[in-house]
């Protein structure tokens, strides 16, 4: 994954509005922390991937948090390598269940945690019962220690 790994440890984390226009948004200021890890460009291009899926599913099926938006954070470590995790955080949708599903050649929808977990090491959901906030995330480069499988 990287080519010669520059200044970590780097944690960035932004609230976007939560709409459409926030996926571009989002997937940029990811790649701007990216960027200055060092990481080639595979890996990136992955990584901002896995964004866009993230943050376009929480701005269609979820709620936004209390203030109104979604949050992004994105936490690059390097102990034995580079390791990086994204996490997106929504106001949750009740009753419905985050996870990657099968669809036909047909569909022209329903992929992107499919997406997710091809590109991702590990990827899982956290579920906040005290704000009903639902936080998606994704580590690339090894298993993460952060959340529990």
């Amino acid at each position: 994954m990287p080519t010669g790994v520059g200044p970590v440890p780097a944690t960035h984390w932004s609230s976007f509005e939560h709409d459409a226009a926030s996926v571009p948004r989002a997937r940029r200021a990811v790649r701007c922390v990216l960027d200055g890890a060092g990481l080639d460009a595979e890996a990136t291009a992955e990584i901002e991937i896995v964004v866009s899926e993230i943050v376009g599913n929480s701005v269609r099926h979820a709620r936004p948090l209390g203030d109104g938006g979604i949050h992004v954070r994105c936490l690059i470590t390097c102990d034995d390598g580079a390791h990086v995790e994204i996490a997106v955080t929504d106001g949750g949708a009740p009753g419905r269940v985050v996870s990657a599903r099968s669809v036909d050649d047909g569909s022209t929808s329903g992929r992107g945690l499919r997406i997710v977990e091809g590109l991702a090491d590990e990827w899982g959901v956290v579920e906040n019962l005290d704000d009903f906030s639902r936080t998606v995330w994704a580590s690339f480069g090894g298993p993460t220690r952060l959340h529990p499988h």
